[in-house]
């Protein structure tokens, strides 16, 4: 009978091989995508709140603009609710415009009103993001002059 031999018992320079600090490097290269992940999801989180928050103004604004009592009324008042929101809203545009058209302006006629933000955002980059919204003025509403 042929007596196996056992290995020899592992020495330090065998359980070391060739992998020394490969998980720091690893573990940085794994960290700088996590971040960069997140940090692209707070833009993409920053960009939606910003679009939406600009459709909601224009759509009050419009709303607003219908209820004044005469044209000029209703260009300061979607101006003045438009910037009135955005500012309280998110914070994140640098120029905010707003036109209000009103050649409409009668009984069962339209309001509309188109805001143009122009954003910064979290890296730099800036975007314009507008929204148009239509209201109808009531048929039925006198005074209008």
């Amino acid at each position: 009978m042929t007596r196996r031999r056992s290995p020899p018992p592992p020495t330090r320079s065998r359980t070391r091989g060739h992998d020394d600090g490969s998980y720091s490097v690893e573990f940085a290269v794994g960290a700088a995508i996590v971040l960069l992940a997140l940090l692209l999801v707070a833009v993409a989180y920053q960009t939606t709140q910003s679009s939406a928050t600009v459709t909601a103004a224009a759509r009050e604004a419009a709303r607003a603009a219908s209820l004044a009592p005469t044209a000029a009324d209703a260009s300061s008042a979607a101006d003045r609710l438009v910037r009135t929101r955005i500012s309280a809203g998110t914070g994140s545009c640098a120029t905010i415009t707003t036109i209000t058209t009103t050649t409409a302006f009668r009984a069962a006629g339209t309001v509309t009103v188109t805001v143009t933000c122009r954003t910064a955002s979290l890296l730099g980059h800036h975007r314009t993001l507008r929204a148009t919204a239509d209201e109808v003025i009531d048929r039925y509403r006198g005074g209008l002059r």
